[in-house]
């Protein structure tokens, strides 16, 4: 039975070891905190996070190029295929020296993507079913994973804009609009790989309801009839607290449950959230 090889990152908000005891292969990305280094997913989660709150200076950076081209190596020779999800391109260069190390090797499949959390590891799941039990064409899995990124959603809120400002994830005049009104934003992680504001509201409650309704827009939009739901939070309980509420108001209930990883909270404060919807997987 031919096998397939998978590679992921911290984006996901696994550890290393649960990336492990998946069979996965894992790049920890890296942030910095007051001039500490840390390796997401390898240093706790919820250490860095509690760091964040008081820390005056951060920033995320790649994984250890080493790794990064032993790890493609040792995949390539181990596995018929293999195939890469890792945070996109536009928002880590990860990506790109993946795909030069790749490039020599024609198994190895590095495949764009937006995915968040819990999607990479329910894709990767569903990956390594269809290939190693169904023996789907690596190319026919390809464009099976192309068209379930098309039909997937990530949208975040963050309390505090200040670490997406530090972070350079907002920038011109959009960073001094959202910077100098008291309004809380709803962003989108798009198909490009790019962070956009998606709406604005005056308070918390009002922005998780038009998160809510956003994902119902793109449920009907995109004719999706077995979705679900996740979740990945951050460490400010009343904001946890309000988004389950608001949720079991809704009849919305999430599959998964994480905390932000280290590389996310970086850049979006550790108090922030996302919700995702996908289309449910055969994973197992």
């Amino acid at each position: 039975m031919k096998k397939l090889g998978i590679i992921i990152d911290s984006f996901s908000g696994l550890t290393v070891e649960e990336a492990n005891q998946l069979g996965f292969y894992f790049l920890p990305l890296q942030v910095e905190i007051d001039g500490q280094k840390y390796q997401d997913g390898k240093d706790d989660h919820l250490s860095i996070l509690l760091k964040l709150q008081s820390a005056k200076s951060f920033f995320s950076s790649l994984p250890v190029l080493d790794t990064i081209e032993k790890t493609v190596q040792e995949a390539s020779e181990k596995y018929d295929d293999v195939i890469v999800l890792t945070l996109h391109e536009n928002l880590s260069s990860t990506n790109k020296y993946l795909k030069t190390f790749a490039a020599e090797k024609a198994n190895v499949h590095v495949i764009d993507n937006h995915f968040s959390g819990i999607q990479f590891v329910n894709v990767a799941l569903f990956a390594r079913k269809n290939y190693e039990e169904k023996n789907m064409p690596i190319d026919k899995l390809i464009k099976s994973i192309a068209e379930i990124n098309q039909d997937s959603l990530t949208l975040l809120v963050p309390k505090n804009l200040d670490y997406m400002i530090k972070g350079g994830r907002l920038t011109g005049v959009k960073k001094l609009i959202l910077s100098t009104i008291s309004m809380v934003p709803l962003l989108n992680y798009d198909i490009e790989g790019k962070v956009s504001v998606l709406g604005l509201k005056r308070t918390l409650k009002g922005v998780i309801g038009k998160l809510f309704d956003k994902t119902n827009d793109f449920i009907i939009q995109n004719n999706l009839t077995q979705v679900e739901f996740n979740w990945m939070h951050g460490i400010d309980e009343e904001v946890n607290n309000l988004v389950k509420k608001i949720a079991s108001e809704k009849a919305i209930a999430f599959k998964h449950e994480q905390l932000t990883s280290s590389v996310v909270a970086v850049h979006t404060g550790p108090e922030a959230f996302s919700v995702t919807v996908m289309p449910k997987l055969e994973t197992n």
